[in-house]
């Protein structure tokens, strides 16, 4: 990212936001630059409030990037639903919503791992991952730093190695070019 943009990062998890948060630090954004809406607390199921939060974000994302340069990152787990099931429950919110979902021109990037974030966690930590495990948890979010710096190696070369890659990480790296101007 070589203007300055204004970022903004809808993600259902902290973990899940620390790890695009960092990523996006590593592609060249400016802390200051970077809003990430507030996760509701009390938990409950995070991928029905970025669902119910997304038309508003979409709505502000239009209105601010008429006046300044602004992406929209939005990160949701597909948990056991496939990553194009997970895409289409957020572009059916929208229509329910009565906002249209992100045109192909728009820089609003879909960070959706299948299963959850710790697949990809895991695979960047060089292990053999599928999509239907669960891997664990980290103690602290901020333990994806390596992680973070190897995706961000991999996204430069084009190519996710030595072992298959997921799915859906291959997706997310296609997706952050979205927003890379």
């Amino acid at each position: 990212m070589s203007d300055p943009v204004h970022t903004v990062i809808l993600c259902e998890d902290l973990q899940l936001r620390c790890f695009i948060r960092r990523f996006l630090l590593k592609r060249g954004c400016h802390a200051r630059q970077i809003r990430e809406v507030t996760l509701p607390t009390g938990g409950g199921a995070g991928v029905t409030w970025v669902r119910e939060k997304l038309p508003d974000e979409l709505k502000a994302y239009r209105s601010r990037n008429a006046r300044a340069a602004t992406c929209l990152v939005v990160g949701c787990d597909a948990d056991d639903q496939t990553v194009e099931g997970r895409i289409q429950t957020l572009r059916d919110a929208c229509t329910a919503a009565g906002v249209p979902f992100r045109g192909n021109a728009e820089r609003v990037a879909l960070a959706i791992p299948k299963r959850n974030i710790e697949t990809w966690l895991a695979y960047l930590g060089g292990a053999t991952v599928n999509e239907e495990e669960v891997y664990p948890k980290y103690d602290y979010e901020s333990d994806c730093r390596n992680q973070v710096t190897r995706l961000d190696q991999l996204c430069q070369n084009q190519r996710l190695e030595p072992n298959p890659p997921p799915p859906s990480l291959v997706l997310a790296c296609e997706e952050f070019r979205r927003i890379q101007a």
